[in-house]
């Protein structure tokens, strides 16, 4: 992982840098995007030399053979088993090489021709970008252009800013010392994929990787009944249903919401450091009953005093997060707060101890001497840590929040909202409606029913089970199984718990503040944040039940739940052929070749189209594209209908 530590280093140094020189020199530079990208450089180097990395074998995917007999078996058949597996061992390295030709063929597809020139016009590969790619572009553009950091919002008259750009920061830097936009745009798109591809190995092996790449449900077997294959979860979904709610992750955001080329590899790369700090080697497989100190077993090997990560690296990724994307910095921080309860309140004790042998006087030298408050959390290393990092990164990120959301003067989208994406007219029933019904509302009994039928069973039939498939039973199996597991070995609160009891618990709260809470104006956008609990869990998923089970089971299960991303994923590539025009090179010369001589920071009125050629050369327009408006948070109704009334010319414009 040391490289995908320099990596991620790189890029968010260099854009930290960037941003604090355009905020002191008022705009971007060549010589100030000179200047960044050396400081990003020189950090990346000096995190790749302290990272520690003892390159351990994925024992959780890959490794020795996990229990799936018991003691009572006939021992012909525990054999025959033995000796089956051993000749599939020998095998193993085929799924991760099947899983990296997978990953590259689409990594390649999807990047090389992200954005290209076919002979008058400039193309895209995926129908799914034609709209956010514009967006990207246009923000690349404006901040290469050198406007007065943090910018104006390029589409958006009334405000600043409200987007987490990072990425796109980064690769106006590179456009600035003469890298071309495409080939930019190519080689991040590559290297993030490569770095996405390693890092999911890391963390879970190659049932994570596949996890990652073939998400799905059952929209995919469609395939049985069309014979073609296309991107059921996504753009084909309504051949005969509804849109899919659970779309294909690479798709539809890693291809098209440019922030999770770096959010990906940055999150994965915290995630495995927090579990080889604080966790022992291996502890993606829980210990067996019997070896907890209760059962007169060993006591568990002590956490990492320093981990693979020093702590500025660390903080860096963490702290800068929001200027990349917001919903992974919510969920990184989910994680850090759950690890703060898992740890008894050793701190109250010290307090008590403290102040018994020393008085008032000894509270006031601990106040006054701060070398002597990491002894406050001398038993509780892992609260102590998470701790630390919450309050190490709480001006930074601030700062970021701030620059990002117009100074906070963007209306909070946090709203008390129930079921995800159940109850949309457009996502909540792609198959077929359960409901409501009415139980008669008149006795307690008949209300209980029906909240529990139209609120629990409905959805669970009509909206869960479609989208996602055999993924609901089996994650609900692995909460079951750590609960189950909880009580049999008599964990009790205060103890260092395994990785799989923290991590899952971490990645139910993820999901249950993405099932209860909506964080962005359109509801699917709670995924962005929903879809992190997903990436906890696979290692999981895999040590604790599927690599448990025999090949035939194991294997049946496998397709079964990536059958359908797989046929997704194939039709979303090959849709893109021969590609989709997204506007004239001579159309976009023109108008660049007209605008050069004003300032960068003239607005224009132009009609709001996600394409429009003003907006594509980096300059403002009065009001931009109204999908993009809307899920920044815009009420754009009245500017709308004033720009409409300006173009068409209408009696009393002004």
């Amino acid at each position: 992982m040391k490289w995908i530590t320099a990596l991620v280093t790189l890029v968010n140094l260099s854009v930290v840098s960037g941003v604090l020189l355009g905020l002191a020199g008022r705009g971007l530079n060549p010589l100030s995007a000179a200047l960044a990208l050396m400081c990003g450089a020189a950090f990346a180097v000096a995190a790749y030399l302290v990272t520690s990395d003892k390159a351990v074998r994925q024992e959780a995917a890959n490794g020795p053979e996990l229990p799936r007999k018991s003691r009572d078996d006939s021992e012909p058949e525990s054999t025959k088993h033995t000796r089956t597996w051993s000749a599939l061992m020998r095998y193993r390295r085929v799924w991760f090489w099947a899983m990296a030709v997978c990953f590259g063929a689409f990594a390649i597809r999807s990047f090389c021709w992200l954005f290209y020139i076919d002979g008058s016009d400039y193309k895209i590969q995926s129908p799914n970008n034609l709209g956010d790619l514009s967006l990207h572009l246009t923000l690349i553009k404006n901040f290469a252009n050198g406007v007065a950091l943090w910018p104006d919002s390029p589409i958006y008259v009334f405000s600043k800013l409200r987007y987490p750009a990072g990425i796109d920061f980064f690769n106006a830097l590179l456009s600035l010392v003469h890298v071309d936009l495409m080939i930019g745009l190519v080689w991040v798109g590559l290297l993030s994929s490569l770095a996405i591809f390693y890092g999911f190995y890391r963390w879970g092996g190659t049932f994570a990787i596949a996890g990652f790449l073939f998400n799905g449900g059952i929209a995919g077997f469609q395939f049985f009944k069309t014979f073609q294959f296309l991107d059921y979860q996504g753009t084909a979904a309504d051949i005969a249903h509804r849109q899919i709610a659970w779309k294909s992750i690479v798709l539809s955001m890693l291809v098209t919401q440019r922030g999770w080329l770096y959010a990906i590899p940055a999150g994965l790369v915290l995630l495995w450091h927090w579990r080889e700090k604080f966790f022992s080697q291996g502890a993606a497989v829980s210990e067996p009953p019997g070896t907890s100190p209760e059962h007169g077993g060993p006591e568990p090997a002590a956490p990492c005093s320093r981990g693979p990560l020093p702590f500025w690296v660390e903080l860096s990724i963490y702290a800068s997060m929001p200027l990349f994307h917001v919903h992974t910095f919510m969920a990184l921080t989910i994680v850090l707060i759950v690890g703060m309860f898992f740890e008894r309140a050793s701190e109250l004790t010290f307090i008590i101890n403290l102040v018994r042998n020393s008085g008032i006087a000894g509270i006031g030298r601990l106040v006054s001497h701060p070398k002597m408050w990491p002894e406050i959390f001398r038993g509780a290393p892992i609260r102590r840590h998470a701790a630390a990092m919450l309050i190490a990164a709480f001006i930074p990120a601030t700062f970021f929040v701030w620059l990002t959301t117009d100074q906070f003067h963007a209306a909070s989208v946090l709203k008390w909202h129930p079921g995800w994406a159940q109850d949309s007219s457009e996502l909540g029933a792609p198959y077929f409606r359960l409901g409501p019904k009415d139980f008669g509302s008149s006795t307690m009994f008949g209300q209980m029913l029906q909240k529990t039928w139209n609120g629990v069973i409905a959805p669970f039939f009509q909206f869960w089970l479609p989208n996602f498939g055999l993924w609901v039973p089996l994650a609900m199996g692995l909460v079951g199984m750590v609960g189950w597991r909880i009580w049999k070995r008599k964990w009790r609160w205060g103890d260092r718990p395994p990785a799989d009891i923290a991590f899952v618990l971490a990645a139910v709260m993820i999901f249950g503040v993405g099932y209860f809470v909506q964080t962005a104006p359109w509801e699917w956008d709670n995924l962005k944040l929903m879809v992190w609990g997903y990436f906890i869990i696979l290692p999981f998923l895999w040590s604790d039940i599927l690599g448990r089970w025999a090949f035939p089971e194991r294997a049946a299960m496998c397709v079964a739940l990536f059958g359908s991303g797989f046929v997704t994923l194939l039709g979303g590539l090959s849709a893109g052929h021969p590609g989709f025009g997204l506007i004239e090179r001579a159309r976009l010369d023109r108008v660049g070749t007209a605008v050069r001589p004003l300032p960068v920071e003239a607005r224009f009125a132009a009609w709001p189209t996600f394409n429009d050629p003003i907006l594509l050369q980096g300059h403002k327009a009065v009001m931009g594209y109204p999908g993009h408006l809307w899920t920044e948070g815009f009420d754009y109704n009245d500017l709308n209908n004033r720009l409409n009334a300006l173009m068409n010319g209408a009696p009393n414009w002004r």
